[in-house]
């Protein structure tokens, strides 16, 4: 219902913009058109804001899947090492090491698909949200192997499992994992509660 208040926004902006172009060629008032304009941009702020703030985050336990359409990813598993490598090329974290278990999965009838730029974060109770660190990510890699891209490809019905090491400030607290889908213009969106993992 959300998307289609959005959508139906945009196209109302996009319509009373071509007719305000109409209307300056034309050497026409505008002040109507562009009172309209911010009347409809500042409607749909106020209610952003307003899910925005009323939004939450629902904890779900590790497996449950989180789905975008047909294409769906989930935490399986969460390691909180101290070190990462071996021997003389041992790495510190600069805050605290967090390694999450991925399993990204294709639920659709008869289709292959490819998630539009999903992310993972954590998040602690501030707010603040940190993605995989690409230094620890190396690390983990030289350990135990490449692993695979979060967006990558899903055949038919086909799941696919990696790993992505974040660096996490000692001092952040209460931390959840938070896994998204889409572009930044989905940010535009009215937040609804999301599904986020805890992490222990």
């Amino acid at each position: 219902m959300t998307t289609f208040v959005f959508l139906g926004t945009i196209i109302a902006i996009f319509i009373f913009l071509i007719r305000l172009i109409i209307k300056v060629i034309k050497r026409k008032p505008i002040s109507f058109t562009v009172k309209i304009l911010i009347i409809i941009t500042l409607s749909y702020s106020v209610l952003w804001g307003i899910f925005n703030f009323l939004s939450s985050y629902k904890v779900v336990p590790l497996g449950t899947d989180i789905c975008f359409d047909d294409w769906c990813a989930t935490i399986t598993k969460i390691d909180r090492p101290k070190t990462l490598g071996k021997e003389n090329q041992i790495l510190f974290p600069h805050g605290q090491f967090v390694i999450l278990y991925i399993e990204m999965s294709n639920h659709a009838r008869g289709i292959a698909q490819k998630p539009c730029e999903p992310r993972v974060h954590i998040i602690d109770e501030k707010e603040n949200h940190w993605s995989f660190s690409e230094e620890g990510q190396q690390a983990l890699e030289k350990l135990i192997g490449n692993q695979i891209p979060i967006d990558e490809k899903l055949e038919l019905h086909q799941s696919l499992e990696t790993q992505l090491v974040f660096d996490i400030p000692k001092e952040a607290n209460k931390l959840k994992v938070l896994i998204e889908e889409g572009p930044f213009i989905t940010k535009l969106l009215f937040n609804e509660n999301k599904g986020a993992f805890l992490i222990q």
